[in-house]
């Protein structure tokens, strides 16, 4: 029916950002995508049909739409579903066009654009070519997943999707995955220094029967790979959780992601950071790294018997709301002695 050679990697990339704006948005071949149409809003009566396709024609990438019967180029689609999407993909995608030559914005737009003697600049932020889960669509898997993790609203914009995960890491740390044929959408969290700057980010898979649920990318190797930097506040006190997940329900947390509080995460000495490991205390890993940051002089919580879940996350899907989360941490917390003979009394390895 279609065509489904391999499209321009432009062409898919913006196609991926766009599919977090479709209903029923699925990729059904190397180049074929099908959703709802955006334009005429696809069949009333049954809200599973699909009828609006993306596919490749001799090199460009087309939409047609079998309810309404359009049929037009991506250029235009992009226009009406996210306009502001628009100069940006047709900067990338025409910028290296002839010097002089006009771009051509597609119908309704009768502006010149812009002139190729100029070289377009692109923003440093790899994020802004990916989208931002606050603008999903509410019936978008990475959307229900963070609604099903009962992760607060007011952290939906610090988290991101991509369509194409090995992709678009390809596109920031140079042939990090040589081989992209098994690319596949995931969620991404970004690990952002005190600036502001991408240090690295998480991948986190949809699928739950996913060996590799998480993947993580360092974008410089030199860098302090902890989550939550340029929220942190290091006037108050500050948490210290493992995954960046678990800390967007607290306040003014940060997240190690599997590294360490070393002396090279710059952090000011002054600030009081409170150590909350998960509550495992039959692994003797977490039980080890517990002891190593009581040593170092750090406080730490020391989990209540009484709760029973392993992580945060696990602590608000049974039912315990942030603030009784916090207020256990809190009323949880021990240092230097005390620290010792609570851990003495909770660990059971």
């Amino acid at each position: 029916m279609y065509n489904t050679h391999i499209m321009d990697y432009i062409d898919s990339k913006y196609i991926g950002i766009l599919g977090v704006r479709l209903e029923q948005f699925k990729k059904k071949g190397k180049a074929l995508w099908n959703f709802r149409c955006p334009l005429c809003g696809d069949s009333a009566k049954d809200k599973l049909k699909a009828r609006g396709y993306i596919f490749e024609n001799k090199g460009d990438a087309l939409y047609k739409c079998h309810n309404c019967g359009i049929a037009t180029g991506l250029t235009q689609l992009i226009d009406q579903v996210a306009p502001s999407l628009k100069r940006e993909y047709v900067l990338e995608k025409f910028g290296t066009r002839k010097r002089g030559k006009k771009i051509n914005l597609g119908a309704g737009d009768q502006s010149d654009f812009f002139k190729t003697n100029k070289t377009p600049t692109f923003s440093s932020n790899p994020l802004k070519h990916i989208t931002c889960l606050d603008l999903c669509n509410i019936n978008h898997p990475a959307r229900l997943y963070i609604q099903e993790r009962k992760i607060p609203t007011s952290q939906w914009s610090r988290l991101y999707y991509t369509e194409f995960f090995q992709e678009w890491t390809n596109t920031i740390v140079k042939n990090k995955f040589p081989n992209i044929e098994k690319d596949e959408g995931r969620i991404v969290i970004p690990f952002l220094d005190k600036n502001g700057k991408l240090i690295a980010f998480q991948g986190r898979s949809l699928d739950e029967k996913n060996p590799v649920r998480y993947i993580t990318i360092k974008v410089t190797e030199n860098e302090c790979k902890l989550f939550g930097l340029d929220k942190m506040d290091e006037s108050k006190t500050v948490y210290v959780v493992e995954g960046p997940i678990d800390s967007l329900f607290l306040n003014n947390a940060i997240a190690m992601a599997g590294s360490d509080l070393s002396n090279s995460c710059n952090l000011n000495s002054d600030t009081e950071f409170v150590i909350v490991m998960d509550n495992e205390n039959r692994n003797k890993e977490i039980v080890k790294k517990i002891e190593r940051f009581i040593r170092r002089g750090y406080s730490v919580c020391i989990w209540n018997e009484k709760i029973q879940h392993k992580d945060i996350n696990d602590m608000i899907l049974s039912g315990m709301n942030a603030e009784d989360v916090q207020s256990s941490i809190e009323s949880s917390t021990f240092k230097g002695l005390q620290a010792k003979v609570a851990l003495n009394k909770w660990k059971r390895v």
